[in-house]
């Protein structure tokens, strides 16, 4: 998903808190300061007014709907074609796409009062957009067209409700699975990849190579530095807790500290941190560690999987293998892609109707076939044009349909707590204990809600 959004990268970059790596550059969202406002609302509203005049022109008898939409290139193009589609449905509404790839103009149009009638964002961002009023609850539709949400996959709506509400609806699920390179296994001595999640690790150490005290090969999946420890944490069948009851100081998360801690004191504190850093400024360009045949495991997402085809890596794909102490239950992180309709809306009913199309019709199906993400449909997980979407879609699909799914908490100051973990990461990688990062995670963590 190419969309145009803001990421601040740390040592370990910022936790997923929004979307993730190579399907599009995740972000903390924060409120439309008055001072961008005054500068962007020109523009939104110029955006809008264009639109409007669109639509003037193509809709004749017809309600309009303006949908902005963050995606651009091909993906627009996509997303022109599902709204062809719709248009030609039904006689009532016309929907007006607006490629926006900018999430701040979005806003601000909406906050303005010059924004769109439905757009789309990260399932992450929108306790924020509840909480300040930028989406709509959709609970009164939902009750008036007797909408079945179990349909959604589960977990995936998770992100979409905030204090009791529903505020959007999942249009894709983005989930994690292992990669490893197959030749470097061999060359270690492994014939298979590894079956639990200890025995992940400890294969890591053995896959890793230093000379005269730097790293010439990474065995462990510390790059991309935000996807390992969530991973490892919900491996355990873990989380972080939810807002009143924030649990940073979990077992699986400090099992990934653990982790963490005894690669670095094996290895070398500079060597790794070394490493890591500049593999992370090189993520899924031609230098990235695993693109470059110098990394064994790699936990990513499908967006990764045409980049080591290209690379071409003799490099195979599983479900993350689960902990021992799970009983052969696997976990994934999950992070969803949303459309909702903001509360300033002029047509908050036409919006309704499209959402529904989108999301849960015909709309949803050409979007995951079109774009081959992954569905947040129960519907679609088994769908023939979906499944044969490309190679890696049976792992990804077994991980929808098997694994437990978790997200990070639902919850304002979601940037605030991601930068709580992720700064005990960057305490371990720098040789201090875990004990103390986690100590530091929970004061930090302390009140956020």
């Amino acid at each position: 998903m190419k969309k145009k959004r803001v990421l601040c990268v740390c040592l370990t970059a910022a936790m997923l808190t929004g979307l993730l790596g190579g399907c599009g550059s995740a972000a903390s969202t924060s409120t439309t300061s008055d001072a961008a406002a005054s500068t962007e609302a020109g523009t939104a509203a110029t955006s809008a007014a264009a639109a409007d005049t669109q639509a003037a022109e193509s809709t004749g008898d017809k309600e309009t709907v303006n949908f902005w939409y963050l995606w651009g290139g091909d993906e627009a193009k996509y997303i022109e074609q599902i709204i062809a589609a719709y248009n030609d449905s039904q006689d009532k509404y016309e929907v007006v796409g607006l490629s926006t790839p900018d999430q701040q103009k979005v806003l601000t149009g909406i906050s303005g009062g010059n924004g769109p009638d439905i757009t789309d964002d990260f399932g992450s961002d929108m306790a924020n957009y509840a909480n300040e009023n930028i989406a709509l609850a959709l609970d009164d539709y939902i009750a008036k067209d007797g909408i079945d949400t179990s349909a959604f996959v589960t977990g995936t709506l998770d992100q979409q409700q905030y204090d009791g509400k529903t505020y959007a609806f999942p249009i894709s699920a983005n989930v994690f699975a292992l990669y490893y390179n197959k030749d470097l296994l061999k060359e270690a001595g492994y014939t298979d990849p590894p079956k639990t999640l200890e025995e992940m690790e400890e294969m890591s150490f053995k896959l890793t190579k230093s000379e005269n005290g730097q790293l010439t090969q990474l065995g462990a999946p510390l790059v991309p530095t935000s996807y390992w420890y969530n991973s490892i944490t919900f491996d355990y069948g873990t989380d972080y807790g939810q807002v009143g009851n924030l649990t940073p100081d979990n077992e699986g998360f400090r099992n990934a500290l653990t982790y963490l801690h005894d690669y670095v004191a094996e290895f070398g504190s500079d060597a790794v941190n070394s490493y890591v850093t500049s593999g992370q400024s090189k993520v899924n360009s031609a230098q990235d560690p695993f693109l470059a045949g110098q990394a064994a495991f790699r936990i990513d997402g499908t967006w990764f999987y045409k980049m080591a085809e290209d690379a071409g890596l003799n490099f195979g794909l599983e479900l993350l293998p689960a902990a021992e102490s799970q009983n052969g239950q696997t976990y994934s992180y999950l992070d969803t892609s949303c459309f909702y309709i903001p509360s300033t809306a002029k047509n908050p009913d036409g919006a309704w109707d499209f959402l529904k199309y989108i999301t849960m019709g015909d709309g949803a199906k050409m979007f995951i076939t079109l774009k081959k993400d992954l569905p947040a449909l129960n519907s679609l997980l088994d769908d023939p044009d979906v499944t044969s979407n490309g190679d890696s879609y049976s792992v990804y699909l077994k991980v929808l349909s098997e694994s437990t799914l978790k997200t990070m908490p639902s919850m304002l100051n979601g940037s605030d707590y991601a930068t709580a973990l992720s700064n005990a990461v960057d305490s371990v990688m720098l040789g201090g204990s875990v004990d103390d990062a986690i100590a530091t995670a929970v004061s930090a963590s302390d009140g956020l809600k």
